[in-house]
């Protein structure tokens, strides 16, 4: 029994312990009171005090009770323990002691997401078929935006966009309806040229990544495009296989059709390009990630699928335990020392 409590009393911690070492200032000042006088023994005033009236011979019955008082006098070390024992118990509870319960869940798993999405001009070429009508590559991008941010929920997620030049649509955030804000009014060739440009966005995300903020949490990279040829100034490969020395993962998706089999009659005056996906699943592979089609939902489910299992990794947070609050029991037990004394003071009294 007595180890079991010595062992409760060794687990109970103090929130502000200032309080603690306070107690003996406290002790020395209602002790230097009682000393001298100042203070009176530890009463409160009576909640219905009773009416008084003067007695004719008030002057003798004064003295009649200072005599009484002189001899029933009770010394100055009895108020003490009595203040004593108060002040104890208020300063343990002004304290805040406390006791750790059981431990609570781990923190959620993280994951940051960048996308690298491509809004060059042939995202006008409709080549997909939804509902037996011709959909352009734009609006099934913006689909497949929108289906990971509902998927990749609790995530930060950022978006770069590319054509000639790239530039950052939005930083990495949780705020997922300014992402579909932002996704919503993409428009392809806007801002950035017509044609595309992979292995320059991919030099901007290298610098974007570098930056003091990016470089803290290793975001997974997601690169949707419907890239046809490489550029010739800057290999792509190259660079996704420095991003993954570097330790970031590069996934590729691809949008529209690998074959001129999708081409439409009208292709509004474009010339149709198929989309290269040899060349995508060389940059995933060069980039430590994988390539997948954005044919049907079930190839999304599996990029989504990827990025989800190898990104998020546990928090390192120490730890997190219940508290258990003790201070009301302090403060119970101090409030009853104090009825008690009341009691106590009170015998004897005529009613």
């Amino acid at each position: 029994m007595w180890s079991q409590a010595a062992d409760w009393i060794r687990h109970v911690h103090f929130l502000h312990p200032g309080w603690l070492w306070a107690f003996p200032l406290s002790l020395l000042t209602v002790g230097l009171l009682l000393r001298c006088r100042c203070l009176r023994e530890l009463r409160l005033p009576p909640l219905f005090p009773m009416r008084a009236c003067r007695h004719p011979q008030m002057s003798i019955l004064r003295g009649l009770m200072q005599q009484r008082s002189r001899g029933q006098r009770k010394s100055w070390s009895g108020h003490w323990f009595s203040y004593a024992v108060f002040l104890l118990l208020m300063h343990l509870s002004l304290a805040h002691p406390y006791r750790l319960g059981r431990q609570l869940p781990a923190p959620p798993v993280y994951g940051d997401t960048l996308f690298i999405v491509d809004t060059s001009i042939s995202m006008v070429l409709r080549d997909y078929l939804v509902a037996g009508k011709r959909t352009e590559r734009m609006t099934i991008l913006k689909s497949v935006l929108a289906h990971f941010i509902d998927q990749l929920q609790g995530n930060r997620i950022g978006l770069i966009v590319f054509s000639r030049e790239p530039y950052t649509l939005a930083p990495l955030t949780s705020d997922y309806a300014l992402l579909k804000s932002r996704i919503h009014r993409l428009q392809p060739a806007v801002l950035t040229g017509n044609s595309s440009n992979l292995g320059r966005a991919l030099i901007y995300t290298l610098k974007q990544l570098q930056q003091p903020f990016m470089a803290e949490r290793k975001p997974a990279l997601v690169l949707i495009s419907d890239i046809n040829r490489s550029s010739r100034d800057i290999d792509p490969g190259a660079v996704a296989g420095y991003l993954h020395k570097q330790g970031y993962r590069l996934y590729t998706i691809g949008i529209g059709a690998s074959s001129d089999e999708a081409r439409e009659d009208d292709s509004r005056g474009l010339t149709y390009e198929p989309t290269s996906f040899s060349l995508l699943k060389t940059i995933a592979a060069e980039g430590g990630g994988r390539f997948y089609w954005a044919d049907n939902a079930q190839g999304l489910r599996g990029a989504i699928r990827a990025v989800q299992e190898s990104e998020r990794r546990p928090s390192e947070a120490s730890p997190r335990y219940l508290r258990e609050p003790l201070y009301s029991w302090f403060l119970l037990a101090g409030l009853a020392w104090l009825m008690l004394i009341q009691l106590w003071h009170g015998r004897g009294r005529p009613a």
